[in-house]
């Protein structure tokens, strides 16, 4: 049996825009509903948001059901947009809302973390320039932290200042997948600056009002390897993606350093110490060929997102990370789109099988998290993509525990399987 430390954290993990539902006031509700009428957009996005699953309304029956699985934390994110609709006056109604979720998780003994900006933006900073537009974004984002931390900071065990700093760059700015749908390496290096920027900022304010709070990223770290691993020009293509996609964040939070081609090796003291723990999220592996990547190889098991099943990712980077960082590390995200329950269970077994010979041979992993607690909203591939422990029926809301959740309480009551 795989049995995991018996303080180990057991938990499940969910975005304010996937769930909370009319979310009207940020840049992904203005695509859904300008951008995407466009003829040359149609494709981009497969349905809008919407209500979501209503979670806004909803969430004590969300914590009702992660209570019943056994779960020990739980990770939300707040809605900038949510908090300021307006450059100008927080929603005072909205910031009780969400300390009412943080104050219902710890009455059912679920520990709370925090995430403050996962991918969204509120409209009036997108009219404005949105993230090219450093110094407004960055003098906005700080008025929103100096709101929001002091508020909620007493209800919050771990805080995440930015979900997949990575993620947002390279998907907007660098490869055209999510909005604005650009592609200008350029404009993809200053907007993974500002998020680091964006890291630093909240975790300074974190600390302001509770110096012994604990504060790390969900960082998706993306797992590169040779389509032949034999070739040395796929194995540098490999080394090299690893550097700008993953590394340089760390460079900068950790030894307080632009490298390359963030900058030039310059000294980033605002910004270097800024991380307690590591938070991974992470889902697959990416071949790279001579003429760039390609999501998977022949005989491989593929998930409904189209991304290759490959657990080996995972030990190699928790190592890897541990390497990095030299702090303990809590696994944010993890889980696959499917609608076959046994699929999914076997994902969630071959992964935790990974993760428990990590921590036998001494890397620190203090946590996991199931991505995700319901069914929700999945960006562009709307609700098409199934990743939930719970399903949500999309006319009445009714919340249904899955086989997968049902296999989930029995691993964390067995602190193993």
């Amino acid at each position: 049996m795989h049995k995991f430390p018996p303080e180990f954290l057991w938990g499940t993990a969910a975005s304010a825009y996937q769930t909370e539902g009319n979310n009207i006031n940020n840049d992904w509700h203005h695509y859904e509903q300008i951008e995407a009428k466009k003829p040359e957009n149609k494709r981009k996005l497969a349905g809008i948001c919407g209500q979501a699953t209503m979670q806004w309304e909803n969430y004590e029956q969300d914590y009702d059901l992660a209570q019943k699985m056994g779960v020990k934390i739980h990770r939300l994110s707040i809605e900038w947009s949510r908090i300021f609709p307006t450059p100008d006056k927080p929603n005072e109604e909205a910031l009780a809302i969400y300390k009412k979720q943080l104050v219902s998780l710890h009455q059912r003994g679920i520990k709370t973390m925090v995430c403050l900006h996962h991918f969204t933006i509120p409209i009036w900073v997108l009219q404005k320039g949105g993230f090219l537009n450093r110094e407004y974004f960055l003098k906005q984002f700080q008025q929103y932290l100096e709101v929001v931390i002091p508020y909620l900071s007493d209800e919050v065990d771990y805080w995440l200042p930015i979900n997949e700093p990575n993620i947002v760059p390279s998907a907007s700015y660098l490869i055209g997948m999510f909005p604005p749908y650009k592609k200008n390496i350029f404009q993809y290096l200053r907007v993974y600056r500002l998020m680091i920027e964006m890291h630093a900022a909240a975790y300074h304010v974190i600390k302001k009002h509770n110096k012994q709070a604990l504060v790390g990223v969900a960082f998706a770290y993306m797992h590169f390897q040779p389509f032949n691993a034999k070739n040395k020009w796929q194995q540098f293509l490999s080394y090299l993606s690893d550097k700008w996609a993953n590394r340089i964040f760390f460079e900068a939070v950790v030894n307080g350093r632009w490298a390359f081609p963030l900058g030039w090796g310059a000294a980033a003291p605002e910004v270097k110490g800024t991380l307690d723990f590591t938070g991974l999220n992470y889902y697959t592996t990416l071949y790279l060929k001579n003429t760039g990547p390609v999501p998977f190889k022949k005989g491989d098991v593929i998930t409904d997102m189209g991304w290759v099943v490959y657990p080996k990712g995972i030990y190699a980077i928790l190592h890897q990370l541990f390497k990095i960082t030299n702090k303990p590390i809590i696994v944010t995200e993890n889980g696959t789109a499917t609608t076959d329950e046994s699929f999914r269970i076997d994902y969630y077994k071959s992964h935790l099988t990974e993760i428990h010979k990590s921590l036998s041979e001494g890397v620190p992993v203090k946590g996991y998290m199931a991505w995700s607690l319901t069914d929700n909203y999945e960006w562009q591939h709307a609700y098409s993509k199934k990743f939930g422990l719970i399903s949500v029926d999309s006319i009445s809301m009714k919340r249904t525990l899955k086989k997968s959740g049902w296999w989930y309480k029995e691993i964390i009551e067995n602190n193993g399987f």
